[in-house]
């Protein structure tokens, strides 16, 4: 059973017994008032009948006798009276109905025998009759008779019934009303409150921990539910630092597994550097001095070559390894990209061509100065368009864009604006679970056309190095779009006509 409820049927009952109590109360006394009342009536006209008839008796007129109760009967026809001797016997009467003279016996016996009056309510309750016994004495106190007076009491109980119906409607409008009160005071007051503070509780155990009950009342609710907000506030406060945490934990953790890899790739580099630095020079000499004699075979100059290549492309492997292993602080300066950029997109040109490949070019003329290594940038720029080419499939599109943008820069929790460059292309994407890890170091899907890992890894350290972002954008079967900030020389210089990429 529901809170309100409970409430409702508690005040209805105790309201029910108050005013049961007070209701049985009333009309005990509206009885009480009104058998005074019939018996002060009774009295009354008992003793003014009584003095006529002592009277009478006295000189002895029967025909008196009859006629004065005649003359009282005539007007209340409730009203019996009777006459009996000293000796109890019934001498007159004025009776409409059979039985009354046995009634008043027992009231006539006692008022005889203590001559004084007596007045009691016979029947079922005592509502049935009212009876008075008044002793008829001489003037010298002798006994001449007693008079009954019988009177009948219908009118008493049709009033008691019109009283008891009446006061039963009016404690049951009130009981009514008092119980509409009590559910309504119970709704506003406790039901609406707690189910909305039940509401917020459940929104809270979905993980919602925004939701509030603010509920302004002064009462043990309204501060219950202030406490509760408060919690909620804490624990909202204690997530949003443990997600905190949670975070600086996960970066501390990459860091640490990124230093630790770079320990092992610097040692690798440096002894592979050492140890096969100078046996591939000769080995890509003696290859290609074959290669260029004309008196060998075709087949021998072929094999020759291809040693020659192998072994470029083996230097090159421990070049990027010390590239990434040994990376020196950015020398920036103020320059502007569009000449370093195009020079790198103009070199690929002819790659492009034998692919079949679109390579196009597109810089802003309002791009501003950026503060950058220029050599630096060249690589990353070589890494981006070397991945966009080799992704693009025959007769697709490589498109490299400058211009003047703005990025979020999280050292100083303000927007920066920054020259962008965008390179994309219509290749078949990266996978949507792939993409998480692209930028780890020697993670790389082009294992067999000799792919390394550490083209991207080069670049997002190149590009953080400088205080820039990158970001990547992929569809499966639409392309892929690098986007690369960095960060302006005079931030006035790049804020008009900025947008975001």
């Amino acid at each position: 059973m529901q809170a309100g409820t409970k409430i409702t049927l508690g005040f209805t009952l105790t309201a029910m017994g108050i005013i049961g109590l007070y209701g049985l109360s009333q009309l005990r006394q509206e009885e009480k008032d009104l058998r005074l009342s019939a018996t002060r009536e009774l009295k009354l006209m008992g003793d003014t009948v009584q003095v006529a008839l002592g009277n009478a008796l006295r000189d002895k007129k029967t025909k008196d006798v009859r006629e004065l109760l005649d003359v009282v009967k005539l007007p209340d026809h409730s009203i019996d009276l009777l006459v009996f001797d000293a000796a109890g016997r019934m001498t007159a009467d004025s009776l409409t109905g059979p039985g009354l003279e046995g009634l008043t016996q027992s009231a006539v016996a006692r008022a005889q025998s203590t001559q004084r009056t007596v007045v009691s309510f016979e029947g079922p309750r005592g509502l049935s009759h009212l009876i008075g016994a008044f002793p008829i004495k001489d003037d010298d106190g002798s006994n001449l008779g007693t008079l009954a007076v019988v009177r009948s009491l219908d009118d008493l109980r049709a009033d008691l019934g019109s009283e008891t119906r009446a006061t039963l409607l009016s404690l049951l409008s009130l009981l009514v009303g008092l119980a509409a009160a009590g559910w309504l005071m119970a709704w506003v007051y406790v039901r609406s409150p707690l189910l909305k503070l039940v509401q917020t509780m459940r929104t809270v155990r979905t993980g919602d921990l925004s939701a509030r009950v603010a509920l302004r009342r002064a009462d043990e609710i309204g501060k219950a539910t202030v406490e509760f907000d408060a919690l909620v506030a804490d624990l909202r406060e204690a997530r949003r630092r443990l997600l905190a945490e949670e975070e600086a934990r996960e970066v501390l953790e990459m860091n640490l597994r990124r230093a630790d890899r770079l320990v092992t790739v610097g040692q690798l580099s440096a002894g592979l550097a050492h140890e096969i630095g100078s046996p591939l020079q000769i080995l890509n000499g003696r290859a290609r001095a074959l290669a260029a004699r004309a008196e060998l075979p075709a087949d021998v100059r072929r094999i020759a070559e291809i040693l020659a290549n192998e072994a470029d492309r083996v230097t090159r492997i421990v070049e990027q390894l010390l590239t990434f292993s040994r990376r020196s602080a950015p020398r920036s300066t103020s320059a502007r990209l569009e000449g370093p950029v195009g020079d790198i997109v103009e070199l690929f040109e002819a790659n492009a061509r034998r692919q079949k490949v679109t390579l196009e070019f597109e810089c802003d003329p309002a791009l501003p100065a950026a503060t950058v290594d220029v050599g630096q940038v060249q690589q990353v720029v070589i890494n981006l368009l070397s991945n966009a080419v080799r992704a693009a499939s025959p007769g697709g599109r490589v498109r490299v864009l400058l211009k003047p943008s703005s990025f979020f820069a999280a050292d100083a929790g303000a927007s920066r604006p920054s020259v962008s460059l965008i390179v994309e292309d219509t290749g078949g994407g990266i996978p949507p679970d792939l993409l998480p890890r692209i930028f780890e170091p020697f993670f790389t899907t082009q294992a067999e056309a000799g792919g390394t890992g550490l083209g991207l890894a080069v670049v997002k350290s190149i590009v953080e190095s400088h205080g820039g972002t990158i970001a990547v954008n992929s569809r499966a079967e639409e392309g892929t779009r690098f986007t690369v900030h960095f960060p302006v020389t005079h931030p006035a210089a790049g804020v008009q006509g900025i947008a975001q990429s």
